[in-house]
């Protein structure tokens, strides 16, 4: 092949060459479409509801003085004469008393964990399964606010990761952190002492360690008469508790929710709604006790017959009620065309435009969402949606049927 030949070939090639980038460069300025890709999203067809909780309380008072030392958890049943608190004559006294408790524990761990009895039959396996199904454990108890599960987990934790320490010789023994701990628990002695005094319930019920001024102004046989103004005011708060209280007790873990909401045809007497407060993600199921229309909102008045840490922490909650959910494929309404009766939308691979069906399942102001499918005929996750205006002229062949009409909704 001659020279001449070569400079030829080579001069079409270069020319080949600039002819494609130019042709990528020109569809690059000039043929940019405007697109949406399509993803999952969920709805809730939540209502805001701001309230309060009314019981039946009565308030515990303790005339004398003191620093109070609380036995139960808040919500926790008492029985007639269960001591609900314990009267110390300092903060340091309590904090030496149940330091002694702690250190006594973890010594009793320390022991059963270098007990060759205890030992000799653990597989290490089970000791780290143990310990991962601990922090599992851990973490759940934290996201549902269930704390007084905590000093258990961690107790168990400790124990499954010390016994494998030494069943794997990373720990020959704990007679050192023993030594160490005793030498704390002598100094702490005389620190500790015997209660000043003890408080017994008087009545069996639920136990709480506050009273808020109200318990005697909000009673469940009153609920129906509270106007918006009322619940307003006590969600604003302002009341002191009264003189010498210490606490409250209630009879029953049924109580009354009496919230403010927008109107909602939805809300009905006797319907079955879920609420859920914003500061936890437990669902409460409940019942409309009854309605009753103030302006623009309604006043609600719930029944839940349950009681937890959760809802006794305070009168007052913030919470949405929880109707339906959905999840699909978001689509903008602006990108809704149809092909005769078919609803769909435009997606766009490369060059080539094709219409995909959807079906709609839920829809909003400004979108639709659309069933999450694997059926190619219809708009799948991550397609990207054209949001500008198709002529048939743009529509791939393999799209199109005859008689083929597009329009937008």
């Amino acid at each position: 092949m001659n020279s001449l030949t070569v400079k030829i070939l080579a001069a079409l090639v270069s020319l080949l060459m600039l002819t494609t980038i130019c042709t990528q460069v020109y569809y690059f300025l000039h043929d940019k479409h405007d697109t949406e890709e399509a993803v999952l999203a969920t709805v809730n067809e939540d209502i805001v509801f701001d309230g309060i909780i009314v019981r039946d309380e009565s308030v515990v008072t303790y005339n004398g003085s003191g620093i109070l030392d609380y036995k139960y958890p808040d919500g926790s049943k008492v029985s007639v004469n269960n001591t609900i608190a314990e009267v110390y004559p300092s903060e340091k006294a309590i904090y030496a008393k149940d330091r002694i408790a702690e250190i006594d524990a973890e010594i009793e761990q320390l022991e059963k964990a270098q007990d060759p009895a205890t030992t000799n039959y653990a597989e290490p396996d089970a000791l780290i399964s143990g310990v991962k199904n601990g922090y599992n454990d851990l973490l759940e108890a934290v996201e549902n606010r269930e704390l007084d599960r905590i000093p258990d987990i961690r107790s168990r934790i400790a124990l499954n990761s010390n016994m494998y320490s030494v069943i794997t010789g990373t720990e020959a023994g704990f007679s050192e952190a023993i030594d160490t701990l005793k030498s704390e628990r002598n100094s702490l002695i005389d620190l500790a002492s015997e209660p000043d005094d003890v408080i017994k319930s008087d009545r069996t019920g639920y136990f709480v360690s506050y009273a808020d001024g109200y318990e005697d102004s909000l009673k469940t046989s009153d609920v129906s008469n509270l106007s918006e103004s009322d619940i307003r005011d006590v969600i604003k708060g302002g009341k002191s508790a009264p003189a010498n209280a210490i606490g409250k007790t209630f009879d029953s873990y049924n109580c009354k929710i009496v919230g403010i909401v927008k109107a909602d045809s939805r809300i009905t007497d006797d319907a079955e709604v879920s609420l859920k407060l914003n500061s936890s993600r437990t669902v409460y199921n409940c019942q409309v006790d009854s309605v009753k229309s103030s302006g623009d909102n309604m006043i609600v008045v719930l029944d839940c017959d349950r009681v937890d840490q959760t809802l006794v922490d305070s009168r007052v909650l913030s919470a949405k009620l929880i109707f339906d959910e959905y999840q699909g494929i978001k689509v903008p309404r602006s990108a809704l065309r149809f092909q005769g009766d078919e609803k769909g939308v435009y997606v766009i691979l490369g060059k080539d435009i094709s219409f995909k069906k959807i079906k709609v399942i839920y829809e909003g102001d400004d979108f639709v969402l659309s069933e999450n499918t694997s059926d190619e005929d219809y708009l799948l996750l991550y397609d990207q949606i054209l949001l500008e205006v198709v002529s048939n002229k743009d529509v791939s062949v393999n799209s199109e049927t005859d008689g083929d009409t597009v329009s937008s909704e």
